[in-house]
Order: C-alpha cells, then structure tokens, then sequence
C-alpha cells in the first residue's frame, strides 16, 4: 500500500510532538449517535493529541452518509467535524480503511480509536500501542 503522508516536522527540543489519535468511521458514528465526552476522555488517556481522520476513512463515511438511513446520518455529522476543521484530513495511500490507519498508527506511533472488534484485534497483532474503545458510553483502552 502506497503511503502518500508524510510524518510531521520534528518537534524542536523545547517542544513536545503532540499524538495523532486516527478515527475509524465505525468510533465516529457511535459518538455521533450517542454523545459523549470521547475528545476529554481521549486526553484523559493520551495526552493532547491531534484527531486525524485519514481520506479512506473520509471516503468510507461519504459513501456511509449517502445512504438515506440512520446510519447515514450519523456519517454525514461525523463528516462535518472534518469540514469544520475538528478533525485533521490526512492523505493516505487509497488502500482499504483499516489497512491505512494499521500503516498510519504504525508510522507515526498513533493510537487508534475504534468499535469495531476485528480492527482491534489487528492492530493489537500488529503491536499498534494504543488502540480505544468505546464501552458504554465512555473511552477506554
């Protein structure tokens, strides 16, 4: 799989290189259609981070949200934290979604949020070193 990000710049001594954090479309749509703290809660487990959602992932939530279904919806609001700028857009390779955020946690040392098991369990196989969930309604690792 191509890989078409790029890491950023180096963080200078006196500063410290806050985490990316990549979003699946499956822990964006459950926080969309039960709110919760899940960005405090994030911190609360990582630190500052900066939320990335990568463009496969973009793409998967555009194809989710032109559905006209309760899924969809909740695709479509998850869609417009990327448009206002909550989310950071990174470029990726175009391969499959879970494929990417693996190659992007694994390049750039990034946690992963996620509901989806099968994700999980591959990217604990691939020794992703922070991977989280969403149990009840609340964040955790």
């Amino acid at each position: 799989m191509a890989q078409a990000w790029s890491a950023s710049k180096a963080p200078s001594a006196t500063s410290r290189k806050k985490k990316a954090v990549a979003f699946d479309s499956s822990f964006l749509i459950a926080v969309m259609q039960s709110p919760t703290p899940w960005m405090e809660d994030i911190a609360d487990i990582v630190g500052a981070f900066v939320p990335v959602v990568l463009t496969s992932v973009r793409d998967e939530l555009k194809r989710l949200a032109a559905k006209d279904d309760k899924t969809g919806k909740f695709a479509g609001l998850a869609l417009e934290l990327v448009d206002l700028g909550r989310l950071s857009l990174v470029q990726d390779g175009r391969g499959k979604p879970d494929d990417e955020i693996i190659s992007f946690a694994l390049n750039e040392g990034a946690a992963v949020a996620t509901i989806d098991s099968d994700l999980a369990e591959r990217l604990r196989a691939s020794k992703v070193r922070t991977v989280i969930m969403l149990h009840g309604g609340r964040v955790s690792t």
